[in-house]
């Protein structure tokens, strides 16, 4: 079973986000962790899984401004978990597992702002996530208030949800200066929000 062994984090209501921070390589089994997720998101989370993209741009014709976008990091949270995936450059076989898991229709992979990272995705890799929701055009059509849709991260929680961001906010503030764990720290919190305003906008 795979361990999510990095360092746990308390949220402000009291519940722990268990972390794992993977360099993916050719050996690494990364199913098993997409299997822990796929559980808890089924257990604990009305079959959600946040999701966030990441992405490397290499320049290949400054004159008509092309460019090569390719899938870097993968960041993917539940209620209780957060999995941080840095992808191998290029590919291996083992990241089928992960284009699979996306092409899941048993679950729902919710995420803010997430067209172009949609787009780019099918564009650049051919892989097509079966089952997205797009939270702030979400929250709009729920809550009735047709900004929400435009909103990032950050600002979308605020307004759903209320809380206290400001040790979100700290980190971010001092972000060139910060660690590898205060960074996984601040994914935690953010992937934890953005599940609140999921669960709270599907009740």
């Amino acid at each position: 079973m795979a361990s999510f062994d990095g360092p746990k984090f308390w949220m402000s209501d009291g519940s722990c986000v268990q972390t794992k921070a993977i360099d993916v390589v050719s050996s690494t089994d990364i199913s098993s962790y997409l299997s822990r997720l796929r559980e808890d998101s089924i257990q604990n989370g009305k079959r959600a899984v946040i999701f966030d993209l990441y992405w490397d741009v290499e320049f290949l014709d400054t004159d008509n401004n092309k460019n090569k976008w390719r899938l870097s990091s993968v960041k993917l949270s539940t209620r209780n978990l957060c999995l941080l995936l840095k992808l191998p450059n290029p590919f291996q076989d083992n990241i089928k597992d992960l284009f699979r898991f996306f092409a899941s229709k048993f679950v729902t992979f919710a995420g803010v702002q997430i067209e172009e990272d949609l787009t780019l995705l099918k564009e650049t890799h051919d892989i097509v996530i079966r089952n997205a929701t797009e939270l702030g055009k979400f929250a709009a059509k729920v809550r009735g208030v047709p900004v929400l849709e435009f909103l990032g991260t950050r600002d979308l929680a605020q307004r759903i949800l209320w809380y206290d961001l400001s040790r979100l906010d700290s980190i971010q503030s001092k972000w060139d200066e910060m660690g590898s764990n205060e960074r996984l720290e601040a994914a935690a919190i953010e992937g934890w929000l953005i599940f609140n305003v999921w669960d709270q906008l599907s009740q």
